[in-house]
């Protein structure tokens, strides 16, 4: 049944779905999928601190329920099929139906990694249907043992360790940008499209220039196995300058590397900066890493 499904990774969650549902909306712990304009799935997640009480959380979702939705929102017992699929959690259900949407869903809660979370389906009640919601929910994962974290979403994917963690993020047409911190270093993925478009006959160092955040410096060419790249660095050039660059307000070591994926048509960036020298072979593992797919 999975065979053309895609996998959606995010923020410590990950699981499969249908290659026709699509991201609509994405909060830091949060993701809504459609299919044909219509949405089909909701996902929240969240680190819990002490005891977790499901009960407790279905009254605090169908106390925020109420406010959005007219309808009221009861606890409902999970079918063997739901039960089965989310076997390595502690579980509970919950069904609504409102004026214009009906849903049903799972408060799943993982007492290895005490993470806690919501999965609902809207207006799924065929049996097809069912078999697509066991298959999702059987692909749900929310922890790694790895020490490592899993994104894949829209059309870029990167496998990162966990101490990376997610500060910003923003998706725009055409233009993409993920930042994260990992201790006192910052990283920021970048994905632009379509490249042809942005090259023009300026090429990657051209179009390095237009792109406020590597517009700094001086972009050299990568050889690389894989595809054109640039590369440059900004650094104090002395001991004494690079002491002092602690003491600053803004950081003074700065590292870019752009490259064109041409069977793709996109451009992917990495930029790093810090007030302390940087992680180079961290930055190098992530450039092997991130891909568009």
């Amino acid at each position: 049944m999975t065979e053309n499904w895609k996998e959606i990774a995010w923020n410590g969650v990950r699981f499969k779905v249908p290659a026709k549902w699509d991201i609509i909306q994405v909060g830091t712990r949060h993701l809504i999928l459609e299919n044909q304009m219509v949405p089909v799935m909701e996902v929240k997640w969240g680190p819990v601190k002490g005891r977790f009480s499901h009960k407790a959380h279905l009254k605090r979702l169908a106390a925020l329920h109420s406010r959005s939705v007219k309808g009221r929102i009861a606890e409902w017992f999970l079918p063997p099929h739901w039960q089965t699929a989310l076997a390595g959690f502690e579980i509970s259900g919950f069904l609504w139906q409102g004026e214009a949407a009906i849903g049903r869903g799972a408060i799943l809660f993982c007492p290895i990694c005490r993470n806690a979370a919501l999965i609902q389906f809207f207006r799924y009640n065929s049996s097809d249907q069912e078999k697509i919601i066991s298959a999702v929910l059987k692909s749900f994962c929310d922890h790694r043992q790895d020490s490592l974290t899993h994104w894949s979403v829209f059309d870029i994917r990167v496998t990162l360790p966990e101490t990376l963690k997610l500060t910003k993020f923003r998706f725009d047409a055409g233009k993409f940008e993920l930042g994260f911190t990992h201790g006192r270093q910052s990283i920021y993925l970048h994905r632009w499209a379509p490249a042809a478009a942005l090259l023009g006959g300026g090429g990657l160092i051209g179009f390095a220039r237009t792109i406020p955040e590597f517009s700094a410096g001086r972009p050299q060419p990568l050889t690389t196995d894989c595809c054109d790249a640039l590369e440059w660095r900004i650094f104090p050039a002395s001991d004494w300058r690079r002491r002092l660059s602690r003491l600053k307000v803004n950081p003074s070591f700065f590292w870019y590397r752009l490259w064109h994926v041409t069977e793709k048509n996109r451009i992917l960036g990495i930029r790093s900066e810090s007030k302390y020298p940087l992680d180079s072979q961290l930055l190098e593992q992530i450039f092997t890493d991130y891909e568009s797919i």
